[in-house]
């Protein structure tokens, strides 16, 4: 979750007050507006709520299933946070680039707390990748339910 809001505020607070830092958020919307360069806030909303969303889902379907090791919850939770990075830079891009075109400044991100998003996500790779080895031994250290031959 807490990716989820820091991801949100970074694309549509931290990182506007930075790219034009002479100007208060409202103002740089009422310029936006006016240059015809607004972004909606809603794919950023809709971005965050699912990802909050598919972490729960991992998280209760993780609890459910009993048998799963501990690399295989990690593996699973880590994928979720992996997903992050390349989210984040799809739905940051249109801001990014209204902001750009509206000032006249480059599409970057200007505020430096999408950074800890990205080695969030570098990190969680790292432990997906550490994580995978043993979750698919153990998964086929267990007889499958479903490819039983009669």
């Amino acid at each position: 979750m807490a990716y989820a809001v820091v991801g949100a505020l970074q694309v549509l607070v931290w990182n506007p007050l930075a790219a034009v830092p002479r100007l208060s958020l409202p103002e740089i919307h009422s310029e936006l507006d006016r240059v015809g360069q607004s972004f909606s806030p809603a794919p950023v909303i809709a971005w965050a709520v699912l990802g909050v969303g598919a972490a729960v889902v991992v998280a209760v379907s993780t609890i459910r299933r009993s048998r799963l090791t501990l690399g295989q919850v990690v593996l699973a939770q880590a994928l979720v946070l992996v997903g992050g990075a390349p989210s984040l830079l799809l739905v940051a891009f249109a801001p990014g680039m209204q902001l750009a075109d509206g000032f006249g400044i480059s599409g970057y991100d200007h505020s430096p707390w999408a950074r800890p998003l990205y080695l969030t996500s570098l990190l969680a790779m790292v432990a997906a990748i550490a994580a995978a080895g043993p979750a698919v031994t153990a998964s086929r250290a267990r007889p499958s339910e479903c490819g039983r031959v009669l």
